[in-house]
Order: structure tokens, then C-alpha cells, then sequence
């Protein structure tokens, strides 16, 4: 325990390290930690003062906010959250794709576009790259002879339209059975030997560019082929780029970050580990980089925030139902509806005799049960009962619930399939419950609480504010 309370100190120190100066004073002083103008600053910036939002605050309205967001903070830190594995282990995912950039070992990245032209060369084998469209006269795998008879004719006929000035393009997306060229013409992507059927390849090798097959068979089918492009691989130099775009999007930079650290962990023999690398990386960058180094606290307070807010409010919140029907009876007036709510469910069934049935059937199991019993008693062998809900809509929400609750004499069709329409539930007026509402009861009862929560964190937590340093922030 002392070891990882070490490092939560280390860390918090590593953040903080040459961040205070005389053009960067303290602002604020929260539980004993410095808060710098310029990481305040930051934070309004990117969250108080963001262009767009629905309201912004002044510096004024932000800093109690502020030192809110740093309290929860500072109880997540008391309760030892940070030094739990799973918290490290996220934090530590985050912040290594942070330091990345400052990894990149371009040598490796070189080195890996080289093989792969390398690898490509080989391959090739002194051939070209070819493009080709085709059309596809498909035959299934078990094709009969008739079958196969039957596909050569049509591969013919497509052959002899074409050889006649038939549109290439226009016949493949009218007759190939390979769909996805089809759209495209029939056109296929630059590739080398390997990438088609032996019988696809011999044939395609064979022409020039311009030229055309007769119907070549395979085992997908009768295959036309048309040349559309065929050149020899050009000089590393040149597809360089092409091949660096691809490495980079099969992530080579975070791969060649790996192989650096591997690199400088086995040249220590055992005096460093990964973690130790990345620390030291991260310290050297975050002296001169206040944009990463606010960033990567930003996010490991804002781990902590989520974990503490979750553990002392939203959960506990969320499950108390006697505080929850409390609120809501005490709050009453603000959970009003204006209008009607019909809370029930919608059934359909192919054989209207059903309809009476089900509704028992929900009334009797109206704690979820329903669901297994309907699948028993109507849907074992197939679906002849379709329910669905509970809903808990306004007229207008939904036609069949217009129709059969709120009887707007509407005509509906019905589902498709279905015979027969019903509902069973109410209408209600106003809500019964705070679970008629239990969103909204939710969501303002956690605000309560956490104003409690926050209340005493003030008074368990020292804080204080530099008032002319706090007149001077941009």
C-alpha cells in the first residue's frame, strides 16, 4: 500500500513539476495541491467557454465548478481509488496513446516499408501488376452438367454482345454473379500473382492491356476478362507513400512506439520496466508541454471523477427506491404530465380468440414473467402472438396505441401477419408512481444528492483562491 501510495504522489508531483513559475502562478490551492492559472485556464477554455454551448460561463460562475470537479477529485484520492489495478490500467492505456508521438521510432517504420516492397518484388516474381474487370456467369458448387451447359450458353452469349460493341461496364452490372465488381462494372482492384484462381490468372496473364477473354471457366463459373490495366511494380521511391499510408493505418506508429520500449527495457537488463519508460517519457515531455501535460491530468481526474460520482451518488441514487417514491411525493407538482399517457402493452395475434387470452396472461404475470409464458403457451412451435411494450407514450406515439387506448376512431391496418390487434394496460392521467417518471426523479434526485455529497466535501477538504491572481486569467 505504501508502494502505491509513492507513486500516486510521484505522479501528482510529476504533473505539477515546472508548471508553477512567475508568469504561471497558483490560483488555487485545493487539499494541498496547486492549481496554476494556466491549467485553470485550460479547463475554462475547453469546457466553461466552449463556442456553441447551450450556456456559457464567465471565470466567475466557472471557479466554484472548478473547485467542485477538484473536490471529487481529492475524495477519490483519500479513498485510495487511485491506486486500484483498474484504474491504473485505463489511466495507463490512455495516457500511453498520448505518448506515442514522442515514440515514433521512424527507422523501424522505414525499415518495415522496405520488407513490404521487398516481400512485394518477391512475390511478383518478375510479373506485372494487373487490373482487370470481369463478368461472372455463376454456377453453384454441385452444378449438374446441364447446369454448366446452360452457363456456357449464357458466358456466349455475353461474350458474342460483347465482341460486337457491347458496353463492358453495362453487361456486368446486368449479368455477373459476382455482385460486388458488378456495380463497379465489373472492375477488380491493381493486384499481383496470387490474389485469383489459378484458372482466373493464367487466362488474365495472358492478355494485354485492352483485350479481352472468351468465357473462361473456373470454379466460381464462366469468368470474361477484360484487361483494364497491367505495369511493372514501380521503384520503392515511388510507392513509398502509398505503403507508409497503409502501415499508418494499421497503427505501425504505436507498433514502432512498442518495439523503441522493448528496445530500451532489454538495453537496461532488467534495470527498467515498460511502466518506468513511459514515465520517463512522459516527465521529460510534459515539462515543456503544458497542452499534454493538462490533457493527461484532465483525464486522470476525470477516471476518478466518473468512479467516485458513480460510488457515492449515481448508484446509490439509482437504487434507492424509498428515497426515490420520497422525492417524487414531495416533488409531485413538478412531474406533472399536460397531457394523458397510455403504460401498457400492444398485442398481436393471428388468431383473434388469442387477444383475451394474452391480456390475462400479462395480468397475471405483470413482474416480466409474461415473456417466457407467451413463448410457452403461443410461440413454441411458431409466432402466432406478437406483444410489445410495456409503452408509455402520449396519443400520437404510436398508431395502434391511438387506435385501442385512446380510441381516436382512427382506422389502422394491422401488423403484418396478424389477424388481430389489442392493448392491455391504462390510460393514466397523471403518473402513479415515481416509476412512471423515474428518469426524470432519477436524474434530479442524484442532483440532490450529489449537492449534499459536494456541501460536505467543502467542509472536509481545505480550498482557497488567489482573488487578484484570479483577476488577471485570460
Amino acid at each position: 500500500m505504501k508502494k502505491n501510495i509513492l507513486l500516486s504522489s510521484f505522479f501528482a508531483l510529476a504533473l505539477s513539476a515546472g508548471a508553477q513559475s512567475a508568469s504561471d502562478p497558483v490560483l488555487m490551492t485545493i487539499n494541498g495541491k496547486p492549481v496554476t492559472k494556466a491549467e485553470f485556464e485550460y479547463s475554462f477554455h475547453k469546457n466553461g467557454n466552449v463556442e456553441g454551448a447551450v450556456e456559457k460561463k464567465t471565470v466567475q460562475e466557472y471557479v466554484p465548478m472548478f473547485i467542485n470537479y477538484k473536490l471529487k477529485v481529492a475524495a477519490a484520492e483519500a479513498a485510495g481509488m487511485d491506486t486500484l489495478s483498474s484504474f491504473k490500467k485505463e489511466f495507463h492505456t490512455y495516457r500511453d496513446m498520448q505518448l506515442t508521438p514522442y515514440l515514433i521510432d521512424q527507422a523501424f517504420i522505414d525499415s518495415i516499408a522496405r520488407m513490404v516492397y521487398d516481400n512485394t518484388v518477391k512475390k511478383l516474381d518478375g510479373k506485372d501488376l494487373i487490373e482487370t474487370a470481369h463478368i461472372l456467369i455463376r454456377l453453384p458448387q454441385n452444378a449438374t452438367e446441364k447446369d454448366k451447359a446452360a452457363a456456357k450458353v449464357k458466358a456466349d452469349s455475353v461474350w458474342q454482345a460483347l465482341t460486337q460493341g457491347a458496353d463492358f461496364a453495362e453487361m456486368a452490372k446486368k449479368h455477373s454473379g459476382d455482385p460486388g465488381s458488378a456495380e463497379k462494372g465489373g472492375q477488380l482492384p491493381l493486384v499481383g500473382p496470387g490474389a485469383f484462381v489459378k484458372e482466373y490468372e493464367e487466362a488474365a496473364y495472358a492478355l494485354q492491356k485492352g483485350e479481352m477473354s472468351k468465357p473462361v471457366l473456373s470454379p466460381f463459373g464462366y469468368h470474361i476478362i477484360k484487361m483494364t490495366d497491367r505495369k511493372p511494380l514501380d521503384p520503392f521511391e515511388t510507392v513509398k507513400p502509398e505503403i507508409m499510408a497503409m502501415l499508418k493505418r494499421q497503427n505501425i506508429e504505436e507498433a514502432s512506439s512498442q518495439h523503441r520500449i522493448q528496445q530500451i527495457v532489454e538495453a537496461s537488463n532488467g534495470r527498467l520496466t515498460r511502466e518506468a519508460v513511459l514515465d520517463s517519457v512522459m516527465n521529460v515531455h510534459i515539462q515543456d508541454n503544458a497542452e499534454l501535460r493538462y490533457l493527461i491530468q484532465e483525464y486522470h481526474d476525470g477516471l476518478l471523477l466518473y468512479e467516485v460520482s458513480k460510488q457515492q451518488v449515481w448508484d446509490v441514487a439509482a437504487a434507492d427506491s424509498v428515497g426515490l417514491e420520497k422525492w417524487y411525493k414531495t416533488h409531485k407538482a413538478q412531474y406533472a404530465w399536460e397531457k394523458p399517457r397510455f403504460k401498457g402493452f400492444v398485442i398481436h395475434a393471428k388468431d383473434p380468440k388469442q387477444l383475451k387470452k394474452v391480456q390475462k396472461l400479462l395480468k397475471k404475470h405483470a413482474n416480466g414473467e409474461w415473456k417466457k409464458e407467451v413463448k410457452q403457451q403461443f410461440n413454441k412451435d411458431s409466432v402466432t402472438v406478437n406483444v410489445s411494450g410495456p409503452y408509455l407514450c402520449q396519443q400520437g406515439e404510436n398508431r395502434f396505441v391511438d387506435a385501442y387506448a385512446f380510441k381516436t376512431g382512427k382506422k389502422v391496418e394491422p401488423l403484418k401477419g396478424y389477424a388481430a390487434t389489442a392493448v392491455y394496460g391504462k390510460v393514466l392521467k397523471q403518473p402513479k408512481s415515481y416509476l412512471d417518471v423515474k428518469a426524470q426523479v432519477t436524474n434530479d434526485y442524484q442532483a440532490e444528492m450529489e449537492k449534499v455529497w459536494v456541501e460536505g466535501l467543502r467542509q472536509r477538504f481545505s480550498f482557497s483562491v488567489n482573488e487578484k491572481v484570479l483577476e488577471t486569467v485570460q
